[in-house]
């Protein structure tokens, strides 16, 4: 039943991936759409866990606040994605899905500067670089090596 979790999350990182490439913006409904999915799952499958919504909670404020300090260049949009990821994965994958998509950004945005030539302040779409993550992720899980 696990992947059918994995699949709502999935689905609502697909529709951001989406809308944070064609019009740099993450929409709040959809996030909202895949807690509320997420959360009905985890109550159905009596599965739910304090530490792990309170960890998508703390995640997701702490984004908030990188936000307004960064003035933007770490989106709200963004902050609501990682506490989905963490109210569908738990808080030690949402922990390894967070930094294994800042480091996939990372290689991109060195790719984009040496390569490509674009400024260092180039703004590029974090949602893709998170559901890369998410699907290495789930892939881990069910791919044996």
């Amino acid at each position: 039943m696990q992947i059918l979790l994995y699949i709502i999350v999935g689905i609502s990182l697909i529709i951001c991936t989406i809308t944070d490439l064609k019009y740099k913006e993450i929409y709040l409904p959809v996030i909202i759409a895949g807690s509320v999915l997420v959360l009905c799952f985890h109550i159905w499958q009596q599965s739910i866990s304090f530490a792990d919504v309170a960890g998508a909670v703390i995640v997701c404020l702490l984004f908030v606040i990188s936000s307004v300090v960064t003035r933007g260049q770490l989106g709200m949009g963004d902050a609501f994605l990682f506490a989905l990821t963490g109210l569908g994965t738990g808080i030690m994958a949402n922990i390894f899905i967070i930094i294994f998509s800042f480091m996939l950004a990372f290689c991109a945005a060195v790719f984009l500067v040496l390569v490509k030539h674009k400024q260092h302040n180039y703004c590029m779409p974090l949602a893709p670089f998170v559901l890369g993550s998410f699907i290495f992720y789930v892939a881990g899980i069910y791919i044996p090596l």
